[in-house]
């Protein structure tokens, strides 16, 4: 009998690879697979306990809908029913595992032994926990008191509160006195694969799985999968732009991912289907950051994990299992480093595309200039255009009226580009810009027999310039980010950003082919 947990097993999707050898573990007629009762309850909670929560967003979103509209929305929304979805992830589970009861004797000293925060239960700073675990344990040994000629195999991860299969803490080294023999623990999923599957050589698979974990679904998967589970607030190791070691704690959206290396591929036979596993290396880069200091740069790191999949010629999805930490990409590794280039080129044209998207013709005219070249950008003309409009006209009467000067700052627009360019590039900006002289505008009047000279000091009146409305209020870093994540989501835009770095021509059609570009990379 093969006993999983719920860690091992959680929101198992029924239809996945996983779920495929369980069946045909079973079908084999050699293996049951099983849960406990409160597995079970576990495993259909966490499918639909956010429900109701999901329910009553939709319920006030639609009311707030219905207080913005003039006319009465026709849009319904059938009743909650919670029973409905439970009976739905019970039956799809139920089909998969068979259930072993917990009886109420085994319920009752779950109870108890959490009430006395002792293992499989614990004691926390506020109170005990650990009753469901405790009823898990319960329920295994009551399987094996009334199964004496069975042997269990249970498949947990959690050694915390379970022991690792060899010793356990008291008491529970107690409950399993004169069972040890017939009660072992295996550690995941791949645990299972291995020991109740027939082996068979990988090689035939090799080329298969070189195509199937090169593609555009299985690169988006992995995708997907990182900047979901990469997230830790110690931190990880990887190349910046620079290749210089950095730290970074997230990724700020889901990284671009390419097939490194596959190794130890091997074959598992189950009533004459075969599954496939095999160690992956990828390579990841894209925008991450590195806490709340707002550290957002590029980075480059491996990610290493085993994959199971089928070779059998069906759409079933590659199961990722037992990921590792990202390490440092080897800068010795020339195929690793020309991929890393490929995949730096990939993502600054896809930035590069999303800048020409974003900004209007004035914003894109303002950007090119400042990325291009700062020295360049003449803003003197443009603005000897507009300063003749930025002067109210004046005549003798608005001399000798009162308030003349305060008119004028009036009619001076007030521009700030300091708050969105960096200090550097303003500076060098207003370095070189047409600075006006406004007293050939103003009219000459000679006043001299009327009123004493006039001594006008107008320079603390040239206007400020401001490019602020002109440039979004959106970072370089953001917009790469959000394109990055695009182009993650939605590959099919362009067909070459689908394709795997080293199967695809790295030229920009705007730009022409790169002049590094190796026509003997591996491919």
């Amino acid at each position: 009998m093969i006993i999983f947990d719920t860690n091992t097993v959680n929101l198992l999707p029924p239809s996945g690879l996983r779920a495929d050898i369980i069946r045909k573990l079973r079908q084999s007629g050699h293996h049951k697979v099983a849960v406990p009762w409160m597995v079970m309850e576990e495993l259909v909670a966490h499918q639909t306990k956010h429900y109701p929560d999901k329910y009553r967003a939709v319920v006030n979103t639609l009311a707030k809908l219905r207080e913005a509209l003039p006319w009465e929305l026709k849009s319904s929304l059938e009743p909650l029913d919670l029973n409905r979805l439970v009976a739905h992830w019970r039956s799809a589970y139920e089909e998969i595992f068979e259930v072993i009861d917990t009886s109420g004797e085994a319920a009752r000293r779950a109870l108890a032994r959490e009430a006395m925060a002792l293992p499989p239960a614990k004691a926390t700073k506020e109170r005990s926990e650990g009753g469901r675990d405790a009823a898990v344990w319960f329920s295994i040994l009551e399987y094996l008191q009334e199964n004496p000629d069975e042997e269990v195999c249970f498949v947990t991860n959690n050694t915390k509160d379970f022991g690792d299969g060899a010793t356990y803490p008291y008491p529970m080294n107690e409950d399993v006195r004169g069972l040890e023999g017939r009660l072992t623990r295996l550690a995941d999923f791949d645990a299972v694969v291995s020991k109740f599957t027939k082996e068979v050589s990988g090689r035939d698979a090799e080329a298969a799985a070189e195509e199937l974990l090169r593609s555009l679904s299985v690169r988006a998967r992995v995708s997907r999968t990182a900047g979901e589970l990469l997230s830790s607030p110690v931190g990880f190791v990887g190349l910046d732009t620079a290749e210089a070691s950095v730290q970074w704690r997230q990724w700020l959206a889901s990284p671009e991912a390419e097939l490194l290396s596959i190794a130890d591929v091997l074959g598992h036979e189950i009533e004459g289907s075969v599954w496939y596993s095999a160690n992956t290396r990828w390579l990841l880069y894209g925008v991450a950051v590195n806490g709340d200091d707002e550290d957002v740069r590029y980075v480059s790191c491996v990610w290493e994990m085993k994959v199971l999949f089928s070779a059998n010629g069906g759409d079933e999805a590659p199961t990722l299992l037992t990921p590792g930490e990202p390490v440092l990409p080897d800068t010795a590794d020339a195929r690793c480093m020309e991929i890393m280039k490929k995949l730096k080129d990939r993502a600054a044209r896809i930035s590069q595309r999303a800048l020409r998207n974003h900004l209007s013709s004035g914003e894109r005219l303002i950007a090119e200039s400042i990325a291009g070249a700062m020295p360049t950008l003449d803003v003197a003309g443009a603005m000897a255009r507009s300063v003749s409009d930025m002067i109210p006209r004046l005549t003798a009467a608005d001399l000798l009226g009162q308030g003349f000067l305060e008119r004028i700052r009036a009619s001076m627009p007030t521009l700030d580009i300091a708050t969105t360019l960096n200090q550097a590039p303003v500076d060098h900006l207003f370095a070189g810009l047409f600075k006006p002289d406004l007293s050939g505008l103003v009219p000459h009047l000679d006043l001299s027999g009327l009123f004493p000279p006039l001594d006008l000091d107008l320079s603390h009146f040239v206007p400020k310039i401001d490019y602020s409305h002109f440039l979004p209020q959106t970072t370089i870093n953001e917009i790469a980010a959000a394109a990055l994540a695009g182009e993650t989501q939605n590959p099919a835009e362009d067909d070459d950003e689908g394709a795997a770095v080293s199967d695809i021509d790295d030229s920009d059609p705007e730009t022409g082919p790169s002049e590094a570009d190796d026509p003997d990379t591996d491919r």
